[in-house]
């Protein structure tokens, strides 16, 4: 069995959305005075979407499932397919282009897999143009995504939708059960284009979306 970690690092001062959403800060806590011996530890303020995270409906729609009542069977050790589709800054991701990826993959996708797409965009992970210019999906690309009936679709580019060409497909995309998985790393070092996904949220209560440690799996 071979796993591979495809989860960023959650640093202080990393990149973030911008306002309204912090940039996560983590604090030294000093040691305790009421020890005899030295302790350390720390505290983290963040958005529940950073580094990458899981997110559901309830992003958009506060009466959808929130991420602590997220079924386990719905993240753990669930059937993946995992693309390769370079792009670069501002590059768009089409429903040929998934097709395309498909068929040189040599799977089938099934109703209720995981979809996981690769572009290489994690090289940028500490540039400054990594939340503003990644690579994105163009509208046609998220309706195959919906039409295969994928149970998550996760992406190792920071936003599915263009902040310079905006696709608008989020509300159509949480109108289903879809979950997110964003963003992803080290997508090149997928070795079989069929795996094992598991990327198990924090139990926040009432929370859309969860920071994760996400894990490709070849068995």
């Amino acid at each position: 069995m071979r796993i591979i970690d495809i989860s960023g690092p959650i640093e202080d001062g990393m990149w973030s959305y911008g306002d309204p959403y912090p940039a996560p800060q983590i604090t030294q806590i000093p040691p305790p005075a009421w020890l005899d011996y030295p302790v350390y530890s720390q505290t983290v303020a963040m958005a529940v979407q950073s580094g990458t995270y899981l997110e559901t409906a309830a992003h958009m729609d506060q009466s959808r499932l929130p991420i602590d009542q997220l079924p386990l069977s719905r993240c753990h050790r669930i059937d993946a397919v995992a693309l390769w589709i370079p792009r670069g800054a501002n590059e768009p991701i089409s429903a040929a282009d998934l097709e395309r990826a498909l068929t040189n993959a040599g799977f089938m996708l099934r109703p209720g897999d995981a979809l996981l797409v690769g572009t290489g965009w994690d090289s940028q992970w500490y540039a400054p143009n990594y939340v503003t210019d990644p690579p994105y999906f163009l509208a046609d690309a998220i309706d195959w995504v919906l039409d295969h009936e994928v149970a998550l679709l996760g992406g190792d580019t920071p936003r599915y939708d263009s902040p310079h060409h905006p696709q608008n497909f989020f509300p159509k995309f949480f109108q289903s059960e879809i979950l997110l998985l964003a963003p992803l790393v080290n997508m090149a070092q997928v070795g079989t284009a069929r795996g094992k996904l598991t990327a198990l949220p924090l139990k926040i209560k009432d929370a859309c979306a969860s920071p994760v440690r996400a894990l490709w799996i070849e068995d």
